[in-house]
């Protein structure tokens, strides 16, 4: 069985003073895995500093990586604080009654960054991919998710 889950993460910036914006510049990605039995709860760790780590029986076939989000329009070299303002927790269910379900709760969500000479920053965010432990298989096929994540962000 092939597994593939994107997970695409939408992100908004808010700063008092100055424009602040944020871009995503790469989607998380949990990778290409296979569920060999859905029998006990699995579960798929991709880390912001871009390991990866499994539990139960998922396997990685091709890893993924962290979501990358770069943050502008900020003051020059400047210490920011981050605080996730909403929640961060998604149940996918493909092609409803015929595919096992999923979550994927976003974590690794750094506490500060500081900005360069520009007054950008990059920030790095991953996520867990658990698996629910049904008698449901999981089809082939890429699946997918977005979220909305408003973050503070203050200096």
């Amino acid at each position: 069985m092939r597994f593939l889950l994107l997970a695409s993460v939408l992100f908004t910036v808010f700063s008092t003073p100055l424009q602040a914006a944020s871009t995503e510049q790469q989607a998380l990605d949990f990778g290409t895995l296979v569920i060999l039995a859905n029998t006990n709860i699995s579960s798929v760790i991709v880390k912001d500093d871009g390991s990866i780590n499994t539990q139960g029986s998922v396997y990685v076939l091709k890893n993924g990586r962290p979501a990358e989000l770069l943050l502008t329009g900020l003051p020059a070299r400047t210490q920011l604080e981050l605080k996730p303002l909403s929640t961060t927790q998604l149940i996918h269910d493909v092609d409803s009654s015929t595919s096992a379900e999923f979550s994927v709760r976003l974590n690794g969500f750094p506490k500060y960054v500081i900005t360069n000479e520009f007054g950008e920053a990059k920030v790095f965010i991953g996520g867990t991919l658990t698996t629910d432990r049904s008698a449901k298989p999981y089809a082939d096929g890429q699946y997918s998710s977005s979220t909305y994540l408003e973050i503070s962000v203050n200096y």
